[in-house]
């Protein structure tokens, strides 16, 4: 899931629930006098409200579309992210690798790496086939070069390690943490 659909989700929950929490008012005030009395200071609100039928099944209809559009979007976010680096099937056995195995190789590859300060690694299943994407955080002014060279290293390391290639992105970032984390000390 990319940071836009985190934040379109949010604004779509925030909006949602603004409607809800208003149509529950609005509700709660015809129906129920005590919230009718809170919210008098605040709202002029009518003593009679005559509504149609239609227009009542209206709004139903809409809130049915509404709800049915929210569940496809929940139901249809964040596909593709598995546990599972590899999985083969060798005559009768199958054999499952998780992707913490792949963290583990990684971080001790990356580990004496000077620029450094982190590797974050996820799985995701790609149209059927397994790839995995290492974000690696470098320090501010860290020397893109070295540090690329030893995640080609370390991703090696893995290949040799599982027995076969696996698809990789690997994704380079810099930003707040690698700008407070504390230099390595050079021994």
């Amino acid at each position: 899931m990319t940071k836009s659909n985190r934040t379109l989700n949010r604004i779509i929950l925030l909006v949602l629930g603004l409607v809800a929490v208003i149509a529950g008012l609005t509700i709660g005030a015809g129906v129920l006098p005590a919230v009718r009395n809170t919210l008098k200071p605040y709202v002029t609100l009518p003593s009679n409200v005559s509504v149609p039928a239609a227009s009542l099944w209206i709004v139903a209809g809409v809130c049915v579309v509404v709800i049915v559009l929210a569940l496809a979007w929940v139901f249809t976010r964040g596909r593709g992210g598995t546990s599972v680096a590899v999985r083969e099937r060798t005559g009768e056995d199958q054999v499952t690798i998780n992707v913490a195995l792949v963290r583990d190789v990684i971080d001790h590859e990356l580990h004496g790496v000077r620029d450094v300060v982190g590797a974050k690694v996820d799985t995701y299943l790609v149209k059927r086939q397994r790839a995995a994407r290492i974000r690696v955080n470098v320090r501010r002014g860290g020397d893109a070069v070295t540090v690329l060279d030893a995640v080609d290293h370390a991703i090696g390391v893995l290949d040799r390690t599982l027995g076969r290639q696996v698809p990789v992105l690997v994704h380079l970032t810099g930003g707040t943490r690698a700008a407070l984390a504390k230099p390595t000390r050079v021994q």
